[in-house]
């Protein structure tokens, strides 16, 4: 199996990327202009916060609900034009990591401290988060492949 059988990106996905570059560029920039931090932790933090926050709803979005619409038409600003279907799939893919990835990270720092009575610095936070961000990520993956096959695997009647 080739990776174009799990992901096609299209124009909007596209546009949805240099959407998301573009307000990160910006905000990193002004952040590095008025605060007193450098701009590579402002770097990290915001790599960090789409990977945890957009990455894993993004991919399961496109996995499994890659055609889906719920608003018709576009929002125009004064000179630019955001399509309905960028809008979706971004409030989506949000919701989706909130619902993976964090309720997953509480799980686990609930169960870390008062179930395995084990102390919050043996286990790096950070680590935990990408552990976790890699599991959610490796499951969507692993559940397309399986229907897939079983789709491919099924006689035709």
């Amino acid at each position: 199996m080739k990776i174009s059988d799990f992901l096609e990106f299209s124009q909007a996905d596209k546009k949805l990327w240099i959407a998301i570059a573009v307000v990160c560029g910006i905000a990193i920039l002004l952040l590095s202009v008025f605060a007193t931090t450098s701009p590579f932790y402002w770097i990290e933090r915001f790599g960090i916060a789409i990977l945890e926050m957009f990455v894993p709803g993004y991919l399961i979005t496109k996995l499994f609900f890659d055609k889906m619409a719920f608003s018709e038409r576009p929002i125009s600003l004064k000179f630019i034009v955001i399509e309905p279907e960028i809008i979706d799939k971004a409030m989506v893919s949000v919701t989706l990591s909130v619902a993976t990835v964090q309720t997953l990270y509480f799980l686990a720092t609930y169960l870390r401290t008062y179930g395995l009575n084990v102390d919050e610095d043996v286990i790096s936070s950070d680590k935990l988060a990408v552990a976790i961000v890699l599991l959610v990520i490796a499951g969507a993956f692993g559940i397309k492949y399986y229907l897939l096959r079983k789709k491919s695997s099924t006689p035709a009647s």
